[in-house]
């Protein structure tokens, strides 16, 4: 398969996602890593172990600098993501499987919260759009 037209699909495919979509696929990526780190460590492969909870501490720090702290939800997700950060560089450092997964529920939780936010929000805007009248020569339709 042409990697190029690949990779431009892709790159469409994440710039017509709304922010929900984008969001629930950063943390899929997220559960993707913390898994693959703990098949590496079950299996002792350290260099692939290190990289991937390098990748879920980076994928941590973005979803927390995207934070808007207008919001107290905002404070309160940071607090759980610096909670993340912490377990996932101790699993690093100490070679702990059990701290990924004794976090990855909550990510999971997390993930799913986010994707039904998003199809209630989609489904919102779809309902207030076929419910609002076209406006065609000063008429409404």
């Amino acid at each position: 398969m042409n990697t190029g037209a690949f990779d431009q699909y892709k790159n469409q495919s994440l710039s017509t996602m709304s922010q929900g979509e984008l969001l629930v696929k950063v943390f899929d990526e997220l559960i993707k890593q913390c898994r693959l780190a703990e098949l590496a460590m079950q299996r002792n492969e350290k260099g692939v172990e290190h990289e991937s909870l390098i990748k879920a501490q980076t994928i941590i720090s973005t979803l927390a600098a995207s934070l808007d702290e207008r919001f107290q939800i905002s404070k309160e997700l940071r607090d759980l993501y610096i909670f993340f950060a912490h377990e996932l560089r101790d699993a690093n450092l100490r070679k702990e499987v059990g701290r990924i997964s004794a976090i990855m529920p909550l990510i999971k939780d997390l993930r799913n919260s986010f994707a039904q936010a998003d199809r209630i929000s989609r489904s919102d805007q779809n309902s207030a759009t076929r419910q609002a009248p076209a406006i065609v020569g000063g008429r409404a339709i």
